[in-house]
């Protein structure tokens, strides 16, 4: 898992103990009630803002992390993986994967996974979401305990229908909805460095393949115009690309900075990367793999999304609690919106064009609408 996120010694540990003392101070000035329906407020048009925030009825420390939207059901998963992700609270032994149904923005009740569920996907052609089992943080008061598995997750019942075994430390998890393939980083968990991608068939859930990547793999995306996946590495300042043909590595290239999230534009030309340690959001020409243009964001840039309907991208700014709104065709930032505290990777609904927002240490999401 990534050094700069989790590991013991690394310095995602030295920043969560340098900020717990002001967290803590923070946490304790806020409330939440599990299963609860938001306050929504909808602007009749103007710039992109914040509708609804949701708190999820998580403890205290849950860390709330990655979204991903189910647009077949109108659903929204978001994990919880405690210590793993939140600056503040030590919620070791996390296993909820929160639930909101979109209509309503009301929270359901979350389903229980792996140890410390981490990345999650959504295949919207066969109903199904994958969640990523990270296991124990290995720090201060939390175990080291070992996790290989993918929850695979039934989009009907929202019920856990298979686990599947993977390699050790699962991260991040990206799916291809045309090939049904899955791609999970093996980060090594806690206390090792992983060096492979797993490749799941999604219909026989079953491992088909393992792709050997250099050192600490984190983050995942495919795009699936062009069957690529693109594998971010915790650290250091690489980018691996596997070919979703072959399953074979066919590129590596640097863009200036550890890189967090990835997005696609619609035409497959372009790739987008939140550029963590400069602050920038990487705009990748797809064809060469170079950097063509920075494009100034906020602070930690983390989760990066493409709007195809209104060319917009999307990042989340984890230290400064903002979003990021950027216009594709001219490369600018036309908006910046306030959401909540450390903000980590967020998804869009592409039926209803919301946007959702995870708030690591709110436990809460942030809906978006943007009517441009």
């Amino acid at each position: 898992m990534s050094r700069t996120e989790r590991q013991p010694g690394n310095a995602w540990r030295f920043g969560l103990r340098i900020i717990l003392g002001l967290g803590i101070a923070v946490w304790f000035t806020l409330t939440t009630l599990p299963y609860v329906q938001a306050q929504t407020t909808v602007p009749n048009g103007g710039p992109p803002t914040v509708i609804a925030t949701i708190p999820l009825g998580e403890p205290f420390g849950a860390g709330t992390f990655a979204i991903a939207v189910n647009p077949r059901t109108n659903t929204i998963y978001a994990t919880n993986p405690g210590a793993l992700s939140s600056p503040v609270g030590l919620d070791c032994d996390s296993h909820d994967v929160s639930v909101i149904h979109g209509s309503t923005n009301t929270v359901l009740s979350p389903i229980s996974v792996g140890l410390n569920p981490f990345g999650v996907a959504v295949n919207p052609t066969t109903n199904r979401i994958y969640v990523a089992n990270a296991g124990g943080a290995g720090f201060d008061s939390c175990s080291s305990e070992p996790s290989y598995s993918v929850s695979v997750i039934d989009g009907i019942t929202n019920s856990v229908v298979n686990t599947i075994t993977v390699g050790l430390g699962p991260g991040f998890v990206a799916v291809n909805p045309k090939t049904n393939k899955i791609y999970v980083t093996l980060t090594g968990g806690c206390c090792a460095d992983g060096n492979a991608v797993a490749v799941i068939d999604g219909s026989t859930d079953t491992v088909v393949n393992t792709v050997t990547v250099d050192l600490d793999p984190f983050i995942v995306a495919v795009n699936p115009r062009t069957n690529l996946v693109y594998v971010t590495h915790a650290g250091v300042d690489k980018i691996t690309v596997i070919d979703g043909a072959t399953d074979t590595v066919k590129a590596t290239f640097s863009i200036g900075s550890e890189a967090r999230a990835i997005a696609f534009d619609s035409n497959g030309k372009f790739v987008y990367v939140a550029a963590r340690n400069i602050n920038q959001l990487a705009v990748v020409d797809a064809s060469n793999n170079t950097v063509v243009q920075y494009i100034p964001v906020g602070r930690r840039p983390h989760g990066v999304v493409f709007n195809p309907a209104n060319g917009r991208i999307y990042v989340t700014n984890r230290n400064d609690g903002t979003v990021s709104v950027i216009d594709s065709s001219t490369r600018s930032v036309v908006a910046i919106v306030p959401v909540g505290g450390f903000p980590r990777f967020l998804d869009l609904n592409r039926r209803t064009d919301l946007l959702y927002v995870p708030n690591a240490t709110d436990a809460s999401v942030s809906v978006i609408q943007d009517e441009e």
